[in-house]
C-alpha cells in the first residue's frame, strides 16, 4: 500500500482481541494492494498477546486505537468508524487475507450505483481450499437466514455473478461512511452477533440495496479470536445470536411479518431449546430461554428503536425488499443447520 496525502477514499477497521497471528497475515496482505487511496484502523480490545505493539513496530503507519478492555465487536467498530476519514468504510476481521486489487471492484460499484448501501466481496475459505466461505444470506419466512453457497465450490458459475442478498458477513462488509452516519451504525446493545444483519435490514428499508460483489476476492479463516475457548463459551455465542436475531426483527420488520415470522420464530427456537435439554445440554436450553426473556424485559427500550427506525428510517416496504432477497429452502436445511450446530 503506497502512502498517499489525499483524503482517502476507503477507511478500512480492523478489531483485533488476542488475534496477532491473524493479524500479522491480514496487514500483511493489506500492504500489496493496489488501491492507494486507503487508511487502515486497528481496534484493539485489550489483547494480552503483543498485538499493539507488533502493529506500533511493523505498521507504525496505521492507526491505533487501545481500548482498555474488550468492549466488544459493535462498540470497537463503531469507534473504529467514528474517527474514520473514508468516503467508505470497510469492516474486515483480522482473519482475512486480500487479494492485491480486491478493492476497485468494490468502490466502482459503490461509485456506479448511488443506491448501493452495502456491498462484500466473494470470500474464499481459508480452512477449506476452494470452498465458498460467503456468498450473502437471505431471508426465509422462518426468520433464520439461508447462507448462500457455504462451503460449496467457490467455483461454480452461480457464485461469479452479482446479485442481491439480505446481509452480508460483518467479517467483509463495506459501506457508505454517511449512510452509516444517517442508521447509526451497529446496535450498540449487540455486542456481537447478527449485528450486521441488523444493519443491512436498515440499510434496506431506508431505500438503499446490498450486493454481493464477487469479481473482489478475499480469504477468510473464519471465527479468529473468537474461537478461544469456543466450545467453554458456546452458550454465549447462542445466547447473543438468539437474542440479537429476536431484537433485530422487532425493530426493522413492518408489523405484518412481525406478526407473521416472530411467533414462527419464536416457536422453532423453543423446539430446538427443548431438545437440547433431551441431549442434556442444558447451558444452550437455558441459553435460548435467557435470550427470548431479555427480549421481554427490554421490549419498552426495543420498540422505542423500532419507532425511530420505522418513522425516520423507513422508505420502503418489507414485500418490495423481499422479492429480491426472500428464500426459502427445504427441511433439508434445516436439518443438516441442526446438525452442524451439534459438532
Amino acid at each position: 500500500m503506497k502512502s498517499t496525502n489525499i483524503i482517502p477514499i476507503v477507511s478500512i477497521v480492523i478489531i483485533n482481541w488476542n488475534g496477532k497471528k491473524y493479524l500479522e497475515k491480514c496487514l500483511f496482505s493489506l500492504k500489496k494492494i493496489s488501491f492507494e487511496s486507503v487508511e487502515i484502523i486497528v481496534v484493539d480490545q485489550n489483547s494480552t498477546d503483543g498485538s499493539q505493539a507488533f502493529v506500533k513496530k511493523e505498521h507504525p503507519k496505521i492507526k491505533l486505537i487501545e481500548n482498555k478492555k474488550n468492549t466488544g465487536y459493535v462498540e470497537g467498530n463503531n469507534l473504529g468508524v467514528s474517527i474514520a476519514r473514508g468516503k467508505y468504510i470497510l469492516i474486515l476481521n483480522n482473519d482475512i487475507e486480500v487479494e492485491k486489487n480486491f478493492l476497485e471492484p468494490l468502490v466502482e460499484a459503490f461509485e456506479k450505483d448511488k443506491k448501493l448501501g452495502v456491498a462484500q466481496p466473494k470470500a474464499i475459505s481459508l480452512r477449506e481450499k476452494g470452498k465458498l466461505d460467503g456468498g450473502g444470506s437471505f431471508f426465509t419466512k422462518t426468520g433464520f437466514l439461508y447462507h448462500k453457497g457455504f462451503m460449496d465450490n467457490a467455483d461454480k458459475p452461480e457464485y461469479n455473478r452479482k446479485y442481491p442478498v439480505y446481509s452480508v458477513k460483518g467479517a467483509y462488509m463495506m459501506t457508505r461512511k454517511n449512510l452509516w452516519n444517517k442508521l447509526g451504525g451497529l446496535d450498540p446493545d449487540f455486542f456481537i452477533y447478527f449485528e450486521e444483519t441488523d444493519y443491512c435490514g436498515r440499510v434496506w428499508i431506508a431505500g438503499y440495496k446490498v450486493m454481493y460483489i464477487p469479481n473482489s476476492i478475499v480469504y477468510h479463516w473464519g471465527g479468529g479470536d473468537t474461537n478461544l475457548d469456543r466450545k467453554k463459551r458456546l452458550h454465549i455465542v447462542q445466547y447473543r445470536s438468539y437474542r440479537n436475531r429476536i431484537c433485530s426483527y422487532i425493530k426493522n420488520l413492518s408489523v405484518h411479518n412481525l406478526i407473521i415470522v416472530i411467533p414462527i420464530h419464536l416457536l422453532i427456537c423453543q423446539i430446538i431449546s427443548l431438545i437440547y435439554l433431551l441431549l442434556a445440554n442444558f447451558r444452550i436450553s437455558l441459553a435460548i430461554q435467557k435470550a427470548i426473556f431479555w427480549n421481554i424485559l427490554n421490549l419498552p427500550k426495543t420498540l422505542e428503536k423500532r419507532r425511530f427506525i420505522q418513522k425516520k428510517i423507513r422508505k420502503v416496504g418489507d414485500e418490495k425488499i423481499f422479492r429480491l432477497v426472500k428464500f426459502n429452502p427445504g427441511m433439508s436445511f434445516y436439518l443438516a443447520s441442526f446438525k452442524f450446530l451439534l459438532k
